[in-house]
């Protein structure tokens, strides 16, 4: 949510360089948090029943 809100801010500020962070840095964080949702999903299970 905040890479979003920070690339609608540097969108309007016309800011590039922090246009050109967010356009970098926020796929890594999607796949990132779609890799611990994952995990998240295959332990929950096994830890709630043990």
């Amino acid at each position: 949510m905040y890479w979003e809100m920070l690339g609608q801010a540097a969108q309007g500020l016309k800011d590039v360089d922090l246009l050109a962070v967010v356009q970098r840095c926020h796929p890594d964080t999607l796949r990132q948090l779609r890799w611990a949702n994952g995990k998240l999903k295959e332990s929950s299970t096994q830890i709630l029943i043990s």
